[in-house]
């Protein structure tokens, strides 16, 4: 998969592009899928840079294509819908809609 705006640069100090990450993330992706698979996971979004204000992003958006694991995790006021990692194509995917 295609990495969007693979030469910004997340984590300035050090350095590491959009890019340099999903190729870490490709690097150790079927130790993590071990521990990850099936469970919801939320991502941490900096739209504005890991230096500004961020947030966690739970939900899945209707524009994820049906085959984006959606997991229900059950709670006290309903059951929402996460983003579930199923295999390595769907983590490539959640990386690089980080925009």
């Amino acid at each position: 998969m295609k990495v969007s705006r693979p030469d910004k640069v997340l984590f300035p100090d050090d350095g590491i592009t959009k890019s340099e990450l999903a190729v870490y993330y490709e690097s150790v992706a079927q130790p993590m899928l071990r521990h990850i698979k099936d469970r919801p996971i939320s991502m941490q979004r900096f739209p504005d840079g890991i230096g500004k204000h961020g947030f966690f992003h739970k939900d899945v958006p209707d524009h994820f294509p049906d085959w984006v694991r959606r997991v229900e995790v059950p709670k006290k006021n309903g059951s929402p819908v996460e983003l579930g990692v199923r295999d390595v194509g769907n983590r490539r995917f959640e990386q690089g809609f980080r925009g």
